[in-house]
């Protein structure tokens, strides 16, 4: 009797159904010595998707790369808290961010950076050009490393591309439509 035991991934990908996405950890037991024992990961899978967003400073001529990822959605009770990975590469550093949100958007109940309550704008956003979004009113540099900010919003969502806009230096910010995931619509 052969016990074989899946570990959780690294990264999952829902190829079949992202509405019943979810990690999980196997163990089961097989009498066959010769099975081929197959378990695919159904996932949230949280889908790797980076969304780089390339800021040049007018004045200097520098440029940066910020990554945006996401990097994990978890339910706490009848809230999520979506979070972000965020990586500076080079000159102007990260002065804020914005992410798309629905029209009429989630109450969001709590935003950190690093674990620490930030700042933060839920309404009207001019960086993505007029749609709603949430605006992280902390930036980061290249000496930060990675970055993690965190909203917390009241409600369960699905995943969907969201505009994503990031801004540095004196130039006016970079808009990258589609770029990262964040709660779908419609919000309760």
């Amino acid at each position: 009797m052969n016990s074989i035991q899946q570990q959780l991934p690294d990264n999952c990908t829902a190829e079949f159904d992202e509405g019943i996405c979810t990690n999980f950890r196997v163990t089961f037991t097989t009498n066959a010595t010769d099975d081929i024992v197959d378990v695919a990961c159904l996932g949230p899978c949280i889908v790797e998707r980076p969304c780089v967003l390339r800021v040049t400073n007018p004045v200097t001529g520098q440029t940066a790369i910020y990554t945006i990822r996401l990097h994990t959605v978890e339910t706490i009770g009848s809230n999520q808290r979506w979070c972000y990975s965020v990586v500076v590469q080079g000159e102007p550093s990260l002065s804020h961010w914005v992410l798309e949100l629905c029209s009429l958007p989630p109450m969001v109940v709590a935003v950190t950076r690093n674990g620490v309550n930030i700042p933060f704008s839920v309404g009207v956003q001019p960086d993505l050009g007029g749609q709603i979004g949430i605006k992280f009113d902390v930036g980061a540099s290249q000496a930060d490393g990675t970055v993690l900010y965190c909203f917390e919003v009241v409600g369960h969502f699905g995943q969907v591309l969201r505009d994503v806009a990031a801004k540095g230096g004196p130039a006016p910010a970079t808009l990258n439509p589609d770029c990262q995931y964040g709660p779908a619509c419609p919000c309760p």
